[in-house]
């Protein structure tokens, strides 16, 4: 009991990054007492802690300056006490030591970082209370983007999982915290917290931490086997198995988040009429409120749910009715205001159709729930995420001079591909060969040749976009240090089995992806892959996002979606589905600005009809807006 205490005391009063896991696991059970406690607030500040530690100060640029604040070598003679002056006189090989430092000193002193160089780092750093650590959190959200809505996803603590391989912890039963950093009611009102647990949480858990392994058993298989009309047939009898599996994965996901999952709907779009439609249903709220005497919680949801009414059902309005109150009258009352709310709605958008869409939201996700298919909960939202909110912060304050209504803006001109480097995707590279050479000749291209590390730090991290397409993530041609120790001036895809799904490195530690690195070299935003994908696939869902994002090289080509799938898959030749066929010089509407709206179209299943299909691409960083293609509409 006692070495519990003190160890509480120490990791009470050190920063996350300086402990590591440890940390990680003491803070999440601080985040589980003081909800249990009643202390909401505190348990807030909790999990935001939690999910910041030494990988993630590994993994970015500015944690090279720390080196230069090592001491001087006057400075360490001047501290050393006379025991260790007495012994140093009689230690060549410190005397070494300090002279060679001293030789380093002499060719180029030690610059001190500035203050603004380490504030993107760990803002929680000096925080020595929950209370005081919950006003930087709120400080830290409001002084983001008014568009963005940032929701905070951790994953509770369990004793059971302190020290065991990560496998075993994703499989492992615990509380999900969902917690509203940053809402359509902030800053008047600050961050909310709602806690889901249950065995069907738990069996959940269970399903997804096998998911990809089911997945492999069914596509991974040697092609010489696959011959017979009868292994064929049973091949995509397996896979029809599992789409179905996993298409009840996301529904029970969504029941367990029932009614809640309104939740995940980002701020509607800053015109007047949604202006002024906002302000009368939150001066409507806030008197109901205030008359049955509510607390900010219940108001907070209830404005959620306000925002977003006409794209809820009778059904789900009535179940939030009923979450928000245990008074009969309070939830008639309740429903019966948000109907109306859904009706103005209706009203106000078949005016001003801008009304109807949404900023992107900001899913702050815990490792340990990066593989839970977060986006299939709203669909039609854009989404966009993240490992943290320091990692968030950082990406923030470097870009904040490119982002414009909540979307880093960037205008693409020049690219480059790297396509098949390992040369053993011949269907693949075919078809993407064609894609680029007709949609994008203009930019540079590396079709079956391995890059080495000086042409992607050179050409490809200095480009306006990057795409990668081929095995993985590419981490096996450009080492993860490296990237982090770059800068990666633009947009990067990873087209490639499990290209950002986050894995370990051994017995318990910190999990990681390959877009902890290209964060950590401040790549503003990263398209990925959360678990393997069949080559055909990935190939149609990649170039059809391409396409929608970025401007050809002449208009003269046929817009990506009037193209004969059927040849181009087989064969890569590309032709019109019909011989009238136009070109994209009459299509002044094909392109999409946002690039989490597209990504957001692939998982409405309307790029690729099959959820195994569509459901592993995820947006990680900054929501990224192409002004080449679109003008912001406000």
């Amino acid at each position: 009991m006692l070495e519990e205490l003190r160890e509480a005391k120490v990791l009470a009063n050190v920063t996350s990054a300086d402990v590591g896991p440890e940390a990680k696991e003491y803070n999440l059970l601080r985040a589980d007492e003081e909800y249990r406690n009643g202390n909401v607030d505190h348990s807030i500040y909790y999990q935001v802690k939690a999910q910041f530690h030494s990988t993630d100060m590994r993994y970015i640029t500015e944690a090279e300056e720390l080196e230069k604040l090592r001491p001087t070598t006057e400075e360490l003679i001047r501290s050393a006490s006379n025991q260790e002056k007495v012994d140093y006189k009689s230690n060549k090989l410190w005397q070494s030591i300090l002279k060679r430092l001293q030789e380093v000193e002499q060719q180029k002193p030690p610059e001190q970082p500035t203050k603004d160089a380490l504030e993107y780092m760990d803002f929680l750093e000096d925080v020595r209370n929950a209370t005081e650590g919950l006003t930087r959190i709120s400080d830290i959200c409001n002084a983001m983007p008014n568009e963005w809505c940032i929701l905070h996803l951790c994953k509770g603590f369990n004793p059971a999982t302190t020290y065991s391989v990560f496998n075993e912890i994703m499989a492992s039963n615990g509380a999900i915290y969902l917690s509203l950093l940053r809402h359509c009611r902030s800053p008047q009102l600050g961050p909310i917290c709602l806690r889901f647990a249950g065995d069907k949480l738990a069996n959940l858990f269970r399903e997804y931490s096998t998911m990809v392994q089911r997945f492999k058993r069914v596509v991974f298989v040697d092609p010489l086997n696959v011959k017979s009309r009868e292994v064929k047939q049973k091949y995509w009898e397996e896979l029809k198995v599992f789409e179905s599996y996993l298409q009840k994965l996301h529904a029970n996901l969504r029941d367990i988040f029932l009614p809640y999952s309104f939740l995940f709907f980002g701020k509607r779009y800053d015109c007047s009429d949604a202006q002024r439609q906002a302000k009368i249903i939150y001066s409507r709220v806030d008197d109901f409120c205030l008359l049955n005497q509510w607390s900010s919680h219940q108001r907070v949801l209830l404005s959620q749910a306000a925002l977003h009414a006409n794209r809820l059902d009778s059904a789900n309005l009535k179940l939030i009715s009923y979450e928000l109150s245990s008074n009969e009258n309070e939830i008639q009352s309740v429903y019966d205001m948000l109907k109306d709310f859904a009706s103005d709605w209706n009203q106000v958008e078949e005016r001003q159709p801008l009304v109807g869409r949404r900023f992107p939201t900001i899913l702050v996700v815990d490792e340990r729930l990066d593989h839970f298919n977060w986006e299939q909960l709203v669909t039609v939202q854009e989404f966009t995420r993240i490992k943290s909110l320091h990692c968030l912060w950082r990406l923030f304050q470097i870009h904040k001079s490119k982002i414009k209504h909540g979307y880093f803006t960037t205008n693409i001109k020049q690219g480059m591909c790297v396509i098949n480097p390992d040369a053993d995707l011949v269907n693949s590279s075919r078809r993407l060969r064609s894609f680029f050479e007709y949609w994008l000749p203009q930019w540079k291209h590396m079709f079956d040749t391995v890059p080495n590390e000086e042409v992607i730090l050179k050409q490809a991290f200095q480009a306006d976009c990057f795409v990668y397409a081929g095995h993985g993530s590419g981490l096996q041609y450009v080492n993860g240090r490296t990237i982090s120790r770059a800068q990666v001036c633009g947009v990067v895809f990873l087209f490639g089995c499990d290209s950002t799904r986050m894995l370990g490195t051994g017995l318990y530690s910190a999990l990681y992806g390959a877009h902890d690195y290209y964060h950590g070299a401040l790549c503003p935003s990263i398209v990925g892959t959360l678990m393997p994908a069949l080559d055909g696939n990935i190939d149609t869902v990649s170039a059809t996002a391409l396409s929608l994002w970025l401007a050809p090289g002449t208009k003269q080509v046929i817009p990506w979606t009037q193209i004969d799938r059927v040849p181009w898959l087989k064969s890569g030749i590309i032709k019109g589905k019909e011989k009238s066929a136009t070109t994209m010089s009459v299509e002044p509407n094909y392109h999409l600005g946002s690039l989490c709206s597209i990504i957001s179209l692939v998982h409405q299943g309307k790029v690729e009809p099959q959820v195994y299909n569509y459901s592993i691409y995820v947006c990680r960083g900054l929501p990224a807006w192409n002004l080449a293609v679109e003008k912001m509409p406000l």
